[in-house]
């Protein structure tokens, strides 16, 4: 394990966009030396109130307030390549292409051997929860072995399955560049912001018993379809103010396959298109390819199927996720003006 120098000095290779979310909201920005090819990082110019950067993280104050320097970084070096383009690809060409890399036991993701070295971090962060979702735990590892001298990095490896769990990873990330209390502090507006939206929705004159609230059908993949896994059933059942359509899940912390008709059996009130690493535009268009599959549920037929960005909201365990929970509510809610602007 590397000794880990004073914050200021030190250098963050961040293996995943949810990583760097946090560093970001965290006030280490400018200590990111590394990133991978699908984060999404402020440049000085991301000051503008248009920029994502003011409004979909929940800055930690006490890193801003106590570092006006905090929020002006430079672009870091992207350590990683993916051998698929899933821009240039249908859900189901990603998904067989998903399925047959597993098979095989090959990675869709590597690291830049080259961009590893020339970064020269002090602390790598990745994960070993998803096999599909970045560069594999083993394969940092073994470059960490061969291309950095010994002792100089520690790898943080993060692996939250539950909301609870993914809010400890603020604390420990931050624990581990050495400013814990930033991380406490991001947890607690974290669920601060959360329980606002959950006594919104409370409050709301819509529902009136709990078997009656909403029943969420959340679709983290179209074709075919798989219901959202991980810490998404706590942000529709615990947070959201809904109940999950997908009830019959059980033991499970992963996505699961759905089958068409188990989903008009279910008969959703509503529907939230958030697939796995899309944007919203990317989302609204896969929704309208799959008209004719959603036209026989009764969501569909009263206007309740909802497009919205899941790679930022959904699909990062990171800050983001609050605001994940309020555009489920939002979702759900939409004739209470309260909860729609919370």
């Amino acid at each position: 394990k590397a000794s880990i120098k004073s914050f200021k000095d030190l250098r963050i290779a961040s293996l995943l966009p949810s990583t760097t979310d946090i560093c970001i909201a965290l006030g280490l920005q400018n200590n990111v030396v590394g990133i991978t090819h699908e984060c999404d990082f402020p440049l000085p110019d991301d000051s503008s109130k248009s920029s994502p950067f003011k409004h979909h993280f929940v800055i930690c104050q006490a890193a801003i307030q106590n570092d006006p320097a905090a929020t002006i970084a430079k672009k870091p070096l992207t350590l990683t390549v993916s051998h698929i383009d899933p821009s240039k690809a249908t859900q189901a060409e990603i998904d067989l292409a998903v399925k047959t890399s597993l098979h095989d036991g090959l990675s869709l993701y590597n690291l830049n051997d080259d961009a590893l070295s020339q970064a020269q971090p002090d602390i790598i962060l990745t994960q070993s929860l998803c096999e599909v979702c970045a560069v594999a735990k083993d394969e940092v590892d073994d470059k960490v072995s061969c291309r950095l001298p010994p002792n100089q990095c520690q790898v943080l490896s993060l692996e939250p399955e539950s909301l609870e769990e993914v809010t400890e990873t603020f604390v420990r990330i931050a624990d581990a560049c050495g400013v814990p209390e930033r991380g406490e502090e991001l947890r607690r507006s974290f669920w601060e912001g959360a329980e606002r939206v959950l006594l919104a929705t409370k409050k709301s004159g819509i529902v009136k018993t709990k078997e009656a609230l909403p029943k969420l059908l959340f679709l983290e993949w179209v074709d075919p379809p798989f219901n959202g896994g991980h810490w998404i059933p706590d942000m529709v059942e615990k947070w959201s103010g809904c109940r999950t359509a997908t009830s019959w899940v059980t033991n499970t912390c992963k996505s699961v396959q759905l089958s068409w008709q188990q989903i008009y059996d279910a008969d959703p009130d509503l529907v939230v298109i958030a697939c796995c690493g899309f944007d919203l535009k990317r989302n609204e268009k896969d929704a309208l390819a799959a008209r004719e599959l959603l036209k026989p549920l009764r969501a569909f037929k009263q206007g309740r199927i909802y497009a919205a960005d899941g790679n930022l909201y959904f699909a990062r365990p990171g800050p983001a996720l609050r605001e994940g929970i309020a555009i489920l509510s939002r979702c759900a809610y939409d004739g209470d003006k309260d909860v729609v602007n919370e």
